[in-house]
């Protein structure tokens, strides 16, 4: 089930959205096989934590979105949020019990919308058109306008993410038989 406080970010944004309920999901993936869509259709949620707060004050963590057909590049990442005042050296994905600890959130749910826990949310450019978001359901996702998320999130934009690389499988050769 949705937050209310999600609920009441959604409603009071103005922008169009829909609330799609489905089976228990854990993964992007998972959500992709579920609802019959493509995976570039669907919004990967990371949290990602940085060697300094994003902003005076804050945590040192970011939600990180980019399409699941893609892998994040953390130094891709790193460079982009860097600016004139800072500088951000490393950033890496913590380990879940961050998730539990830092956020009150079981790991997996963490929802896209990083307003919920008032930290800074970064979007992929690859990230185009209308796109499933994870709400912090298991059993039910966001669908939206990705230009609609990042002004409602006051999101940055930049390019991290990568194709993903296909794992080569390692076959053995067979022995020779001994004659």
């Amino acid at each position: 089930m949705i937050s209310k406080k999600l609920t009441k970010i959604l409603e009071q944004s103005g922008k169009n959205f829909e609330v799609v309920e489905h089976k228990i999901v854990y993964t992007a993936f998972d959500v992709a096989q579920t609802m019959k869509v493509k995976l570039n259709q669907i919004a990967k949620s990371l949290l990602v934590k940085t060697n300094k707060p994003l902003e005076y004050g804050k945590k040192p963590y970011a939600i990180v979105i980019v399409p699941a057909d893609k892998n994040l590049d953390l130094k891709k990442l790193a460079k982009i949020m860097t600016t004139k005042e800072l500088r951000i050296t490393k950033v890496q994905i913590p380990k879940e019990g961050i998730m539990k600890s830092q956020f009150k959130v079981k790991p997996g749910s963490m929802s896209a919308f990083g307003s919920i826990y008032k930290i800074p949310v970064f979007v992929d450019k690859n990230l185009k058109g209308v796109v499933i978001f994870s709400s912090g359901s298991f059993t039910e996702s966001i669908k939206m306008k990705v230009v609609d998320f990042v002004k409602m999130e006051e999101a940055k934009i930049g390019i991290f993410s990568v194709a993903k690389k296909l794992k080569k499988s390692k076959v053995k050769a067979k022995p020779k038989k001994k004659k």
